[in-house]
């Protein structure tokens, strides 16, 4: 009996290992963002709320965003300005902060939207939306 009390305390021992509390721990995967995203002029090429497609909403625009947290939409009429942080303190994963007027269609990406991959051209991001709980996609590319 203690072979069989030694043997499951060594299993759980080994299975409950540190590293199982990981979802848990904040990472920093995606902190390059505070490098890419001021490199250059961005355009949403997919905005996705559930299924309304608000992509062509911004087609006009062209975003630049600047290494002190200020980000501008700009387009042939006027400029939108705006706030982004990267957020990894959040229970959800890292994210990337938006902040723009409630004009729209401004309104629709103002979110704290969670980070899904990064590369040098492109940036996709997802949110779940608060009131009905539709998935939001959101991706930059730049120009």
């Amino acid at each position: 009996m203690k072979k069989i009390l030694l043997l499951f305390t060594a299993f759980a021992f080994i299975a409950c290992s540190s590293d199982d509390d990981a979802g848990d721990a904040n990472t920093n995967e995606f902190q390059q963002i505070e490098t890419t995203l001021p490199q250059g002029e961005w355009k949403i090429t997919r905005l996705i709320d559930g299924d309304s497609d608000h992509t062509s909403d911004f087609n006009s625009f062209t975003f630049t965003f600047k290494e002190d947290g200020t980000v501008n939409a700009t387009n042939d009429l006027y400029t939108e300005p705006g706030t982004w942080a990267y957020d990894n303190s959040s229970n959800s994963g890292e994210e990337l902060v938006l902040q723009f007027s409630e004009t729209e269609p401004f309104d629709e990406i103002n979110d704290d939207w969670d980070i899904v991959s990064i590369s040098s051209s492109k940036i996709e991001l997802t949110d779940i939306s608060g009131g009905d709980g539709d998935v939001e996609l959101l991706t930059f590319t730049k120009q």
